[in-house]
């Protein structure tokens, strides 16, 4: 199975990092199998915003199924 991983922090030095969260992503995806795809980040970007570049790579790349499967998370 092809898995898109998501990351997004809202804030940029306030001790959010998306690596962290990549690397949990990682390690989920890894150990159900799944072969990731690609790695989404908008980093600094609010959940407020209509875009968000990433996200809305991502769901472009759905559309198109790219992949089979989302894993992701947004602090």
């Amino acid at each position: 199975m092809k898995a898109a991983i998501y990351g997004r922090v809202s804030t940029i030095g306030k001790g959010q990092d998306v690596d962290l969260q990549l690397r949990d992503l990682r390690s989920y995806a890894q150990a159900r199998g799944w072969k990731i795809f690609r790695e989404y980040i908008d980093n600094g970007v609010s959940g407020r915003k209509d875009k968000r570049p990433a996200l809305d790579q991502l769901m472009n790349d759905a559309r198109k199924k790219r992949f089979n499967a989302v894993s992701g998370l947004a602090i």
